[in-house]
């Protein structure tokens, strides 16, 4: 499988004239790679979904989903989409089975491709044995799992899931993740969380947006590859605040955490981390903070992508101070 799965070309979406949901936005995502959409609250995740999925059209730019034009009336090309929403909602009074096959028929599936598809999937997710009860009985968790199997009843060959560990035990979160892992290669995956740990194991691209403004498009170990090899993390409990404040003052270390009972610091190449940890010491006893725990740790996924925001963050202060 060659070429991209989905291109954004400038893409510009603006609400009411009031809000800028995504500015200029440009990037591609090839076929058959598992991508990671990561973004804060209002970042512009949901915007380039739907725009993705041609629920919405872009103010400007354009979309391309397989060197085709996505729009709101390319039904043919939606068909090849498969999508998993962050807050499935299904008819309460039926059951897994007739909600499956009400999806297969207006996919135009045979009986028999209709029945087959429906018992794999039902048994992928671990929803076998509750496919005869009323999906209004079903927990947050069940009712997730249902919508991935509804995903899949078109074999499609682009899947957009939105949040799709997000109220799953531990068991189902597992067998979700390991679904995943079955797909990658075979199909282009677009999975969208704020569980860092799902997509450190499952994407091998992040696309990364901040307040409508693309960050980041590309390998996963490109972005981590931007720390250093080793990060210092602290458990801490007391007056972490000052403490914070403190160590950027007194030692210019700057936080890569935001976590308010851990802190993560870069340690470079040349540095004595004895030394470090005796400054960090000294300077805890004298604000009565109880480091909890300390450990050298390698770069992780969750360092990277909250230094790429936390620069960003401080990028958009320079600029809104300069004339």
């Amino acid at each position: 499988m060659d070429g991209s799965a989905i291109a954004f070309q400038r893409v510009t979406k603006v609400y009411q004239h009031r809000q800028v949901a995504l500015a200029d936005v440009s990037f591609e995502v090839p076929t058959g790679s598992t991508v990671g959409l990561l973004g804060a609250n209002g970042s512009g995740k949901s915007t380039a979904i739907r725009t993705t999925l041609g629920l919405i059209a872009p103010t400007a730019g354009t979309v391309k989903v397989f060197n085709q034009p996505m729009t709101p009336e390319a039904k043919a090309l939606r068909h090849r989409l498969g999508y998993l929403s962050d807050d499935p909602v299904f008819p309460k009074d039926i059951n897994a089975i007739e909600y499956l096959t009400f999806v297969g028929q207006a996919f135009g599936l045979s009986k028999l491709e209709r029945n087959a598809r429906m018992g794999s999937f039902l048994r992928a997710v671990g929803l076998s044995d509750d496919a005869g009860r009323r999906v209004g009985t079903y927990s947050t968790g069940m009712k997730t799992r249902l919508g991935v199997a509804a995903s899949l009843m078109n074999e499609p060959d682009l899947l957009i899931w939105d949040e799709p560990t997000a109220g799953l035990d531990p068991i189902s979160r597992m067998q979700t993740l390991d679904l995943l892992e079955r797909l990658r290669g075979n199909k282009t995956v677009i999975l969208s969380s704020h569980i860092l740990g799902d997509i450190d194991r499952v994407c091998d691209r992040l696309v990364i947006l901040n307040k409508g403004q693309l960050l980041f498009n590309g390998p996963r170990d490109e972005l981590e590859n931007r720390l250093p090899q080793s990060v210092l993390e602290l458990r801490i409990s007391g007056d972490t605040h000052t403490f914070r404040q403190e160590i950027q003052v007194r030692l210019k270390r700057t936080d890569l955490c935001r976590d308010g009972g851990r802190l993560r610091f870069e340690i470079r190449k040349e540095e004595n981390v004895g030394h470090l940890i005796s400054q960090l010491l000294e300077l805890a006893k004298i604000l009565s903070v109880t480091i909890e725990g300390i450990n050298s740790t390698g770069r992780q996924l969750e360092d990277a992508y909250l230094k790429l925001i936390t620069d960003d963050e401080f990028r958009g202060f320079d600029l809104a101070g300069t004339p």
